[in-house]
Formats: structure tokens, sequence, C-alpha cells
């Protein structure tokens, strides 16, 4: 059978000067990877299949870029270099319909950070199928909120692969946490079911899987948490998705101080997760290669305990975790095991990885790396960072949700890929 190279598919085409056109390579993998189907959610539009003749096929799907083939083209050019703009890291494969629509008003609707959550839920999905995976594949779109202490309402906020939440302290970025950690763990929720303190809760998370539902939380008070899926309601929210969030141990949210405890039990603490499950995770630290972090060593003491040594980029390698670490070094270790275990999470079950207190001490350079780890393929899972206003960094590949004014009317400004 001979295929047919037309236009919208991937074939020859003039290169026109400083455009960073993708190689008919590029379509080719970009199209194979997404099984030549759409890859905006509800759609999945087959994009290949027979031609009028006998002996023909044509593809009409389209390798659309993420970040623009032109500096000026809709949603830039992302810092990215030119050719880092023409590899398949950059495409998103296409219907024509859905490949037109993503450009108009220069891209202002479907940021890039959008754009990578789409292709990458749509991957995960046929990556399981090829598989014969029975694991879920999930994506929070976005968050709308009706009634709600802190924000001026109604508002909605749209997440990417990482979103940074972005504001002075008192904002709302914790609260935006609890909020989405609360459709799978109601106990997040019960810090805010004070009616007489806090008024009311509603609110509407878009999830996509990759079919689009939406689940409507309503918190009345601690013994009364409504779910609705769709509009129909329900016990509890039968979408499986879990939450990884770093608890803070300090003694003072103003000092590094931990009370006394042993390495092991520290981590095990602050990941919330059984202190053999923490051994076996520390060995897979560091080696991606991606991270600020370049290993951790367990040392077994005479006493019974497990010391943690660390190889922390910027610093002397071989730190002991809590005594020779500063907060910040500290905190890139916590992240960095916290997204082995979102990593090996999210293979199964959709997995978010809300990252509040730890972030705060990094600075712009760090924080940049940090994000542009968390923003790998390597890493299939959602990151939400809480950052306040001064140092944010350049996160090129971030989902940026400025969060402004004074609590009980906050209003969340519009979102942006940096």
């Amino acid at each position: 059978m001979r295929r047919s190279d037309s236009a919208t598919g991937w074939g020859p085409m003039t290169p026109k000067k400083n455009r960073a056109d993708f190689s008919r390579r590029v379509k080719i993998d970009v199209a194979k990877r997404s099984a030549y189907r759409c890859c905006f959610p509800d759609c999945e539009r087959t994009t290949t299949g027979p031609s009028e003749s006998q002996n023909d096929s044509i593809t009409t799907g389209i390798a659309a870029h993420i970040f623009s083939a032109q500096d000026n083209g809709p949603r830039g050019s992302g810092g990215l270099s030119f050719e880092s703009r023409q590899s398949i890291e950059n495409a998103i494969w296409l219907c024509a319909e859905h490949a037109s629509r993503i450009d108009k008003n220069n891209g202002m609707e479907f940021p890039a950070s959008t754009l990578l959550s789409y292709k990458r839920i749509h991957e995960e999905k046929i990556r399981h199928e090829r598989d014969g995976i029975a694991a879920k594949t999930g994506w929070i779109h976005s968050l709308a909120i009706d009634r709600a202490p802190i924000f001026r309402t109604p508002t909605e906020l749209q997440f990417g692969k990482v979103t940074v939440l972005h504001g002075d302290n008192d904002s709302g970025k914790t609260a935006l946490c609890d909020w989405l950690q609360g459709i799978s763990d109601p106990q997040a929720l019960s810090k805010w079911a004070d009616p007489k303190r806090y008024g009311n809760l509603s609110f509407e998370v878009t999830y996509l899987d990759p079919v689009r539902q939406k689940l409507r939380v309503r918190v009345q008070s601690r013994d009364e948490i409504e779910y609705f899926i769709n509009g129909e309601p329900v016990p509890f929210d039968p979408n499986p998705v879990r939450f990884v969030r770093l608890k803070d141990l300090r003694l003072n949210p103003l000092s590094d101080r931990l009370p006394p405890m042993t390495d092991l039990d520290f981590l095990s603490r602050t990941l919330s997760v059984n202190p053999a499950l923490v051994r076996n995770m520390l060995p897979l630290v560091g080696i991606q290669g991606k991270g600020t972090v370049g290993g951790l060593r367990l040392d077994h003491l005479q006493d019974g305990s497990i010391r943690v040594w660390t190889d922390v980029h910027g610093t002397s390698p071989g730190l002991s975790l809590q005594k020779q670490l500063s907060g910040s070094e500290r905190s890139r270790v916590l992240i960095e095991i916290a997204a082995v275990f979102a990593r090996h999470s999210a293979k199964r079950v959709p997995t978010v990885f809300l990252l509040d207190w730890a972030a705060k001490s990094l600075d712009s350079r760090w924080m940049s790396l940090i994000v542009e780890f968390l923003s790998s393929e390597e890493n299939p899972f959602q990151t939400i960072i809480e950052r306040v206003t001064n140092g944010l960094g350049g996160h090129d590949m971030a989902r940026v949700v400025s969060l402004n004014g004074n609590t009980a009317d906050v209003t969340i400004g519009p979102s942006t890929s940096e």
C-alpha cells in the first residue's frame, strides 16, 4: 500500500527562513507516539486511513508546535533554542481542527504547559493500551471555585504538568492545595469545614482521564461533604488520584530546627511513608541524572539507627542529611525522594505532587533546576508548587498562576507559561 504525503501530515515542504519546522522523521515519530490519534482531550480522532484510491492511504493529522516555530508566533519561543523548537519534545499530534484552534488569539487559550499536559496524558494512555496495562491515566485540568474563604468568587485556575502558585503569604496557595487533595482525602478539607469561621466551601475540579469529567465538592461541615460527578451525586470520588505531599516537621516555620529523630524516622514522617519503603526509595535518588542530588548513601550505626549521607550539587559530598545540610539543601533532597515516590506511583495511578513549604527556601537558580527536573518526561506526574512573590526564577516549562490581593478578596490572575 502506498501512503499519501498530504500537506497536513508530513509531506515535503520548503523550509522557511527563521522558522523551526519539524523534520519528516519528527512528524512520523510524534504521530506514531500518539497512535495517529489527536491528543486533544475528548477528541482522539483517527488521523490516518484509506484514501479514495484502492491502493493508497492518507494522513490528515498535523505535527503542531507547542512553542512556536517562529519567535513571534503563538505561545512564543519559550526561551528554547531554534534546534529545541524543531525537536519531538516540542511537537504534539493533533487533528486539523484542533491544530488550528490552539493557535487562535496567539495561543492565549492554550499555553505551552496545557499542550504538554494534553500530550503527556494521551501518550501515557497509548502506552498503557499497547502494553495491556489496566492502570488509569488522569490529569487535573482546572479548579473552579464557587464559594470559599480567601478568594473573590467565582474564580477559576488551570493546571499544567508543573504549576507554580505565585503570591504573597496568606494569599491562598496552601488552601488551593488542601482543596485539591480533598477530592481524594476528606481529611485535607477538615480545616475548612467550619461554616462559622469560613462559611460553606464549594468548588469543581475538571479531570481528564482522558475523557473530561467534572467533580463538584461541597463542604457544609466536618461531617457533611458532598461529591458530584458530572452532576450525579456519589458517596466519594471514585477516580483514583494519589497526592504526594511533604509534611513540615520544623519546630518553627521560620527556622531550620528539627525535633531529635533518626534520619530514617525524619524521612518517614516527612513523606508519610513506612520506613521500609523509604529505604527502598533512597537508592533510586539521582539515578536519572537530571536532578540536583547526586545520590544518597545509608550508614548503619552501632545503636541500630541509620544515617543518610548525601551528595547534593553545589556543596561538599558526603554530608549528613539532618546535621550538616542547610534548610534549602535538605529541601532539595526531600523533593527528589518524593519525586521517586510520585514517579513510581504514577505508573499505576494518576499522581499529583504538592510542593508547598519545601520550595519556599530555594533561590531562583535552584528553583529553575527543580522545575526543569519535574517537567521532564521521566517524571510522569503533575506538580503544584507554592512560591512567594519574590524570587520566582525562570520557569519556561511551568504554568504560573498569580494570586493577588488580601485575605478574603484574593484574585487569581491569568495563567501563563513563563
